[in-house]
């Protein structure tokens, strides 16, 4: 019963995942363009950079959220209403301490601001009235933290992805109305305000409906789950300074280093590559919950043979979007921004790439490491991620520009998590050599690179310009990589079992009809 309830689970937050992604990235897409053509390269690099600084303010959570999810686990697979109540309490005990951490240090940041910006902003805007905005707007996301939480842990994120979707819609749509009408980059964002309020309510009302028992009073949780607790957050804020600092300094370094033209070219380039991530986000998003009650209910063996076969289609996949973006990041961002000052080297595009790649092949890695609480034994290796990315970027970007900041990142993620995560969870979880996972990361690679070179050769044989090229090398590029992913892979075990896997199911499914 426990199987058929997880595979539901995981069906159903998928399919709402892929709704709210699809139409996420249609309106991003939308409103990015309606930013380009109405205020300028300028704003999106604003944008850029209060997003990457409120990034670091989110410090403050220290991967409270993360822990607290973990321990409900167990409550949530046995039933244990009361402690799942008394773990709901302190969530929100914790956030209400975090929201205040935030005002101050969000307000204190306020009179350094012109130190992230090389230059003239070059906008008639204010940023700090801006700023008290971007902070409005993060405070306001942590109104129903808690019961996104029991929501995620009762593996509902279909609900979540629900409301989300909903007031995306809703948003972008006055928002590109307020573009048109008032060119007004306040009244712009202001609706991103009152939009996030709404989201937060609707979540908090919907999971109090759901869930009517996890509400009101509860006992104190006992000494054993407060020391793991404390274990596990102690663990994660490690991982969570070490994640900010990784993802939300690239911005940063950028704006303070090259200025917010560059800011705002970057900024086109990586919506590409934010979008992709977020198809691996919604994908972990949907197994993670499934996961960590899998791992709660199931032996080691069977858990391994799921991670194995997970592993696999998220490395064929990380390779997928690896190579279509190498291929046709260019004549995209040609087509739909007119090129100009809007377009990057190629060399920086083959470095996002290469960025993009080693970071999606940990995603199985991470979603088993973190459903099975493996937290506190890899804590060091975000912090070298993090003091290895921060000097090799500075020292990086001084000497190679743009490209440098981006190889900085790339040699941060080698350093440490790239080995340190899957040897953690091969040695503290599934007990046994991580040899035979680093062999097939070999292999992965190498095909990757095949695949992309042979793609790549072949796309320059098409000409640039126009539309019907463009479309023309979007499926030239996807058609060539498919096939030469289903040859390469044709021979491994893990594409063997997929296949006979698809084929067994398609049978059954025609016999029962």
């Amino acid at each position: 019963m426990k199987n058929v309830t997880r595979k539901t689970n995981i069906k159903r937050n998928l399919t709402f995942n892929i709704i709210k992604y699809v139409v996420q990235l249609l309106l991003q897409f939308v409103l990015r363009t309606a930013l380009i053509y109405i205020m300028g390269a300028e704003y999106l690099g604003l944008n850029g950079l209060f997003t990457n600084i409120f990034g670091f303010l989110s410090l403050a959570e220290l991967g409270i959220g993360s822990a607290i999810v973990f321990s409900m686990y167990k409550p949530i697979a046995d039933g244990d209403i009361e402690k799942v109540k008394a773990l709901q309490n302190l969530y929100k005990k914790f956030y209400l301490i975090i929201s205040g951490i935030v005002i101050v240090v969000g307000l204190a940041i306020l009179p350094f601001l012109k130190f992230f910006i090389d230059g003239e902003v070059g906008v008639d805007i204010n940023i700090y009235v801006l700023y008290i905005l971007y902070l409005m707007n993060t405070l306001l996301g942590y109104l129903s933290a808690h019961k996104r939480s029991l929501l995620f842990a009762y593996q509902r994120n279909d609900v979540e992805n629900k409301v989300k979707t909903a007031c995306l819609l809703g948003m972008t749509v006055l928002q590109i109305v307020v573009l048109c009408i008032f060119k007004n980059y306040y009244i712009f964002f202001i609706v991103n305000v009152v939009f996030t309020a709404i989201e937060s309510i609707a979540i908090h009302f919907y999971a109090k409906k759901l869930y009517p028992d996890i509400a009101g009073k509860a006992a104190p949780l006992d000494k054993q789950t407060n020391n793991e607790i404390k274990k596990n957050v102690i663990a994660l804020s490690m991982h969570r300074v070490g994640w900010v600092i990784v993802c939300s300094t690239d911005n940063i370094l950028i704006s303070a280093m090259l200025g917010l033209t560059v800011l705002g070219a970057y900024s086109n380039y990586y919506l590409i590559v934010s979008s992709l991530m977020a198809i691996f986000t919604l994908l972990t998003g949907a197994l993670t919950g499934s996961v960590g009650n899998l791992i709660a209910s199931s032996d080691k063996e069977y858990v391994e043979s799921k991670f194995k076969k997970i592993n696999f289609l998220f490395s064929i996949f990380s390779a997928f979007c690896t190579v279509c973006m190498l291929c046709l990041f260019q004549p995209f961002i040609q087509s739909w921004t007119g090129g100009g000052i809007y377009m990057l080297n190629f060399s920086c595009v083959v470095l996002m790439c290469l960025s993009f790649y080693i970071n999606r092949m940990r995603t199985a890695t991470n979603i088993f490491k973190d459903g099975a609480g493996i937290f506190y034994q890899n804590r060091i290796s975000p912090i070298v991620e993090a003091l290895v990315n921060l000097v090799a970027s500075i020292l990086l970007g001084i000497y190679l520009g743009l490209n440098g900041i981006i190889l900085g990142t790339i040699i941060s993620t080698i350093a440490a998590p790239l080995w340190v995560e899957p040897k953690v969870l091969y040695k503290h979880y599934f007990k046994k050599s991580v040899g035979g996972y680093f062999k097939t990361y070999l292999r992965d690679v190498v095909i990757m690179v095949v695949t992309a070179v042979a793609c790549y050769g072949v796309g320059l044989l098409l000409p640039i310009g126009g539309l019907w090229w463009l479309a023309l090398r979007f499926v030239v590029c996807i058609a060539l990589c498919v096939i030469m992913l289903c040859i390469l892979y044709a021979p491994t075990k893990e594409f063997k079992e997929l296949f006979t896997g698809v084929i067994e199911k398609l049978r059954n499914k025609k016999a029962g009809k």
